[in-house]
């Protein structure tokens, strides 16, 4: 008889076990979709932000504030930055979370993580610096009222870039993170 009640009581503890390991990796799957979330929001944030410059930097143009150059420039450049961050985001959107195993949707992150990552140490300066320079002539130089200072009217272009910049790598930071964070949960659960 108590060798019986053991058997039962050992099938019991199985059945919970085997129940809490379900709801643990469903939890899990449901906070990495939520951080997948996350990351997605900083995507549609950047392509908002690149059709606002695409729409405003003409019309900039039209009233003589730009030229034409540094418009289509402007333009070509938030096209290239659009695109590469559609190609970096696409493993992560043509993942599903709920049914892909562990170990492909860490290599996903990793490699997500790895890409904005030498996005941001290289070809944000690459571009950026050069854009900066070409705006701060545009506005600060050749458009400049005549005996205005050129570094006075520099001035709020560059305060404008900082924050611009201070902007976009904490939103750049919160996507790597929620990336890391997706691939340390799930070496946790291993």
């Amino acid at each position: 008889m108590n060798f019986e009640e053991m058997r039962n009581q050992i099938a019991l503890l199985k059945q919970k076990l085997d129940h809490q390991e379900i709801v643990n990796d469903h939890l899990l799957r449901e906070t990495m979709r939520a951080r997948v979330t996350a990351i997605n929001k900083t995507k549609i944030f950047s392509f908002v932000c690149a059709a606002f410059c695409i729409l405003l930097y003409p019309l900039l143009s039209m009233s003589g504030a730009l030229g034409n150059a540094f418009v289509i420039a402007t333009c070509v450049m938030m096209l290239f930055c659009s695109f590469a961050t559609y190609y970096i985001h696409r493993p992560v959107d043509r993942m599903n979370l709920m049914t892909e195993d562990l170990a492909t949707v860490a290599k996903v992150m990793a490699k997500f993580r790895r890409q904005y990552n030498q996005w941001l140490y290289y070809v944000t300066p690459s571009l950026f610096i050069p854009w900066l320079a070409w705006v701060v002539y545009e506005f600060a130089w050749k458009n400049a009222p005549d005996g205005m200072n050129h570094w006075l009217m520099a001035l709020p272009l560059l305060v404008g870039a900082v924050i611009g910049l201070l902007i976009g790598y904490y939103m750049h930071r919160n996507t790597v993170n929620a990336a890391q964070k997706i691939i340390d949960q799930i070496e946790e659960g291993k």
